[in-house]
């Protein structure tokens, strides 16, 4: 186990070998100059998930954008990890009490952004409101304390690199011996399906940074509730850097065949793939 509390912040850097920091904006894939591929997470696991999909989605545009209100569901989530953030670096500077109206700032800011950002400035009517979104938050953050373990670090960025790819990582939450992910869904709790590309998500993040537990925190709108699921499928360190090496060469090949998963049926671009047009 990595002993983050002994590592000071350039040190954490070091270990896991940071290079550069890209824009969060960014489409999250680049081939570099010498043939290495910048990764961003959930770039890396949709090309995994469907290469076609990956292509029309992520390579073939420059910037991503929130597609409002075909992706309201998206928003409601970085609301809400926006949220938890603020109550997480609150806590790690002791501001433990007066922190409500503060809060309700930090929700009401991310909605206009998102908003302007969307050119949607006219539909508020889109979201719900700030208090929902913060009684969901403060659910999230009593779920973490109760782990028991001592909150490393929240939302930062950090990258992998090895001779074939930099990986761009950004955990939600790392603990002293456990990384957490926040997810949020308008379904019930008592209806929850955990994807593969959630696990292979939390796999990769343990693996690189050498902790052994790792938790959903699922955020439900519609039981506005919370729940701690134990992540039981952890891959481990060799097939997840064998996996990134072998997703790597086959974009560096321009291998973008579409793969039958459990999103094809909503998917926006069926009237260009083989599978929808036999």
């Amino acid at each position: 186990m990595l002993d983050y509390e002994c590592l000071d912040t350039t040190a954490k850097f070091k270990i896991m070998n940071i290079s550069r920091l890209l824009d969060r904006k960014s489409n999250g894939f680049s081939i570099l100059e010498n043939n290495k591929v910048f990764w961003r997470t959930n770039a890396l696991l949709t090309y995994k998930r469907c290469p076609l999909y990956f292509k029309l989605f992520i390579a073939d545009q420059k910037e991503q954008k929130l597609d409002l209100p075909r992706n309201i569901a998206l928003a409601h989530g970085i609301i809400v990890h926006r949220a938890v953030e603020f109550l997480v670096r609150a806590y790690l500077f002791g501001l433990n009490g007066s922190t409500n109206q503060l809060l309700l700032e930090v929700i009401d800011n991310t909605i206009a952004e998102i908003l302007e950002e969307t050119n949607n400035v006219e539909n508020k009517k889109l979201f719900k409101d700030s208090i929902e979104y913060g009684y969901l938050a403060k659910k999230a953050f009593q779920a973490i304390l109760s782990l028991n373990q001592k909150i490393i670090d929240v939302e930062s960025v950090y990258l992998f690199e090895n001779d074939k790819f930099i990986l761009k990582l950004t955990p939600d939450l790392i603990l002293s011996n456990a990384i957490v992910d926040l997810k949020t869904t308008s379904k019930p709790l008592s209806n929850l399906y955990i994807y593969d590309d959630y696990n292979w998500q939390l796999s990769i993040y343990t693996s690189l940074f050498d902790v052994e537990k790792s938790y959903f925190i699922y955020v439900s709108f519609a039981d506005m509730d919370v729940r701690i699921v134990n992540n039981t499928e952890q891959k481990n360190k060799t097939e997840v850097l064998e996996t990134i090496n072998e997703l790597t060469d086959k974009i560096l090949r321009s291998e973008y065949e579409p793969r039958k998963n459990h999103l094809c049926r909503f998917c926006k671009y069926q009237s260009k793939c083989s599978l929808f047009n036999k």
